[in-house]
């Protein structure tokens, strides 16, 4: 059974996607859809697209948090009404947990149990995993496990995302105070043998996340090489130097890099950030190879999603650790909308994450 690797990545794009969906996904014999439901309207693209097809069985995550607005929280019970009448008794809801009661980070945890007995279930042919609307503490450890159910069962497993290049949605995330491992993508770093490796760390960079990128670094520490991610090109291309700007003083004083390590990467190609990543990894392995030292990579998704799922494909094929913060709520002073605006995302990407291609028709 063949899997995604650095120099063979099946993938679509635009409207190729929406064109891949309609013909290939909508023609599978059964399909299992495992994605989000919430405030994130965007998350419906997908659902609303497969749902003339009768042969598809939806399961819907939804990511509880202890602070999120009250108006955010109706609209994700409009969006998920909207689903279960939308598609009837095809569609299940689950909801789960992303902070537990001591204050524990448990979002992977509690999706991998939630999703763990729908892949076992015999039967389908395709396995969706749409990471439009899940936050990166859920998606990551999800999509790591749908990739071993399908290497182990044979079933072709696809990857979904879509997005808007501006946000629709005015909401604020409120991050956590402690930076935490990704369930499934740890390692050995909380080990003896990692004392001594030399540390490099690629964290996402992002509009208001210095506190958040700080907090990850004073985990880390000490850090041999940071060598963080810009978005470029980009929707705004002024955008790059905006987050810099914001980050100077991290990057120069507290981290001790320079402008000579930042990596740019496309704000919408998730590609370009797992070519990046990957590249940086394998030169870095083979000059420490040389010298009998032992290096580790250690990523730190924080940024775009699109980008985000770049850094995913990297950690997967290179067993390498994710660090992040969670996200605890968010605040927001939109108001609740009368009906579902039903998405129109101008960013769409489908990744063929394991399974033989289908033949062309």
């Amino acid at each position: 059974m063949n899997r995604f690797t650095f120099n063979h990545c099946v993938t679509h794009s635009g409207e190729d996607v929406v064109d891949f969906v309609k013909e290939k996904l909508c023609s599978s014999n059964k399909v299992l859809f495992i994605g989000t439901v919430g405030m994130d309207a965007t998350s419906l693209y997908y659902p609303y697209m497969l749902s003339s097809r009768a042969s598809v069985d939806y399961k819907f995550l939804i990511e509880n948090r202890p602070f999120v607005a009250d108006s955010l929280k109706k609209i994700g019970k409009l969006h998920q009404r909207f689903l279960a009448e939308l598609l009837g008794d095809a569609c299940v809801f689950e909801e789960i947990k992303i902070i537990a009661d001591d204050e524990a980070t448990i979002a992977g945890r509690s999706a991998v149990r939630a999703v763990s007995p729908w892949l076992q279930t015999k039967g389908y042919s395709d396995i969706v995993i749409d990471s439009t609307g899940m936050s990166r503490g859920t998606s990551f450890p999800v999509i790591k496990q749908a990739v071993e159910a399908g290497l182990q069962s044979g079933i072709n497993v696809h990857l979904l995302n879509a997005a808007y290049s501006i946000p629709i949605l005015d909401h604020k995330p409120e991050s956590d105070d402690r930076a935490e491992w990704m369930h499934g993508f740890q390692g050995q770093m909380d080990s003896d043998r990692m004392d001594d490796a030399l540390k490099l760390w690629v964290p996402q960079l992002s509009e208001d996340k210095v506190q958040a990128t700080s907090t990850m670094y004073k985990k880390l520490f000490p850090v041999a090489e940071v060598c963080p991610i810009l978005p470029f090109p980009s929707q705004n291309p002024r955008r790059g130097d905006n987050i810099l700007f914001e980050y100077q003083d991290a990057l120069t004083q507290e981290w001790g890099s320079s402008l000579l390590n930042i990596i740019y990467a496309h704000e919408s190609n998730p590609l370009d950030v797992y070519r990046s990543v990957s590249t940086l990894h394998g030169i870095r392995e083979q000059v420490f190879q040389e010298t009998g030292e032992m290096p580790v990579t250690i990523l730190s998704p924080a940024g775009w999603r699109i980008g985000s799922l770049g850094m995913l494909l990297a950690a997967i094929e290179l067993n390498l650790p994710v660090l992040y913060v969670e996200t605890l709520g968010y605040t927001s002073d939109s108001g609740v909308p009368a009906e579902v605006m039903l998405p129109n995302p101008d960013l769409k990407w489908h990744i063929w994450l394991t399974g033989d291609v289908y033949k062309p028709n």
